[in-house]
């Protein structure tokens, strides 16, 4: 398998040294990333434009290309994680969603996906409908949540009629979600019902409409 498709399914943690840098570099000269090893990763990583340019083989968009990728790892390397706040209530979860599901006139399903400390990784629209309803399947809903590793999930949908009452068929998609959950390791926190008229959670029951449109940010 090429080293370029063994990234996207295996992971660059898969690759060496070596690998990872014929793959930055783009070059068919297979000992061009050897040479630019040959006094280790150390070494690489303090190297000036001209150093780079007399290695034998290297053009300069192969040094830019390692002096981009370099820089890159070492602002990553110093950047502080963002400051996610955690979602440890309905409540929060439904200031967060209200602003996009408790006004359409038409249903959308959507999940927010977690870390284990309840911090918000991303929130992702998984399926539309029409006026009474809008069909998801449990893949569908922990397709995000496994591409990204999520270890928690809270699901949402809105009811265009203005009430939040969960359905029967609500009711049921809950049970097969938390079956779902359980099965692949992942944590199923709360499914929300947003409506002009007020929120329902699955975890906390009936909550009045959500006054302020600040969510997590």
């Amino acid at each position: 398998m090429p080293r370029g498709d063994r990234i996207l399914s295996e992971g660059a943690a898969s690759l060496c040294d070596e690998e990872l840098l014929h793959v930055l570099l783009g070059t068919h000269d297979t000992l061009l990333a050897p040479r630019l090893l040959e006094r280790g990763l150390p070494s690489l990583a303090r190297a000036t434009p001209g150093e780079l340019l007399f290695t034998a083989g290297v053009r300069s968009h192969h040094a830019m290309r390692v002096l981009a990728a370099l820089e890159l790892g070492r602002r990553a390397a110093l950047t502080p994680p963002p400051d996610r706040p955690r979602i440890l209530s309905a409540r929060t979860l439904a200031a967060h969603l209200w602003p996009r599901l408790a006004f359409l006139q038409h249903e959308e399903f959507w999940v927010v996906l977690m870390t284990a400390r309840l911090q918000e990784i991303q929130t992702v629209k998984v399926a539309a409908g029409g006026l009474t309803q809008c069909s998801v399947q449990a893949r569908d809903a922990f397709a995000p949540a496994v591409l990204l590793g999520a270890a928690a999930v809270a699901f949402a949908h809105n009811h265009p009629s203005g009430d939040p009452t969960p359905s029967a068929e609500d009711q049921r998609l809950q049970m097969l979600l938390e079956e779902a959950g359980r099965a692949l390791g992942i944590r199923v926190v709360d499914h929300l019902v947003l409506a002009q008229s007020g929120v329902h959670s699955a975890s906390e029951g009936n909550m009045p409409p959500v006054s302020s449109t600040v969510g997590l940010g």
